[in-house]
């Protein structure tokens, strides 16, 4: 038996997330599909580092499978690729040891959140940023944005609907970027996140930015205290790498 590590990019957009799920199209049904035409079978299950929810990206998706059958690894990229829509490819696949184990194997994650300042709407822009329409305070943001560094109980930032037991969680890292004069970056890196962590985590950095909040507020919310802003769009979101 050979365990095959693949490295997988989509855009999330028209995907109900990675995760199977009997009511909608998945990125994993996708490429179990693809990989299950290459072999000639139904499907080939395959076990993901991590979900990613309704409408989130990726650049490094990592998830493995077992097959029988002696592969080329650069064969098998082309092969199932053929098979992927055009917003699915696998980007890199390689023979690993048996004990991988595409999630439990991991030991942290880095995701990114990306937003573009502008009155008006850039078509090629929103396929994976979230338009704010007034200019924000980066350095506030940045300021704020190291307060989530170490190890919180982040209860404050999770929205209903999660079945993970425990709140707590470890930050290794938190930046907030500005490439040229529009685009802002949240960068966050974690061992693991809590349901919509990231993006409620961005979502208040982005009042702070806006005057609303301020550093003091999130300290406030990282020791419990509820404070009312929006979760930002799932669209602004990539799973940039997962490290092993």
């Amino acid at each position: 038996m050979f365990k095959i590590k693949l490295t997988i990019e989509y855009i999330g957009t028209e995907f109900c997330g990675w995760q199977s799920q009997k009511s909608g199209n998945s990125v994993q049904d996708a490429v179990e599909r693809a990989l299950g035409k290459y072999f000639g079978c139904d499907f080939v299950r395959v076990y993901a580092a991590g979900r990613t929810d309704t409408g989130v990206h990726a650049k490094g998706q990592v998830a493995h499978f077992v097959t029988d059958r002696e592969i080329n690894p650069y064969k098998l990229c082309l092969g199932v690729n053929l098979a992927l829509p055009a917003s699915v490819a696998v980007t890199n696949a390689e023979i690993v040891d048996g004990s991988f184990d595409a999630r439990f194997s991991a030991l942290s994650k880095t995701y990114c959140y990306r937003i573009y300042v502008s009155a008006v709407r850039s078509p090629l822009l929103d396929v994976n940023h979230t338009q704010i329409y007034k200019p924000l305070d980066v350095e506030a943001m940045q300021k704020a944005s190291g307060l989530f560094a170490g190890e919180h109980d982040f209860a404050a930032f999770q929205n209903t609907g999660s079945n993970l037991k425990g709140t707590v969680r470890k930050i290794n890292f938190f930046d907030v970027q500005q490439h040229g004069g529009s685009r802002i970056y949240f960068v966050v890196n974690g061992n693991a996140f809590l349901y919509n962590q990231v993006r409620n985590m961005c979502g208040l950095l982005a009042e702070v930015g806006k005057g609303k909040y301020s550093a003091d507020d999130v300290k406030s919310a990282l020791n419990g205290v509820k404070l009312k802003y929006k979760t930002l769009p799932a669209k602004g979101l990539t799973l940039e790498e997962v490290y092993y």
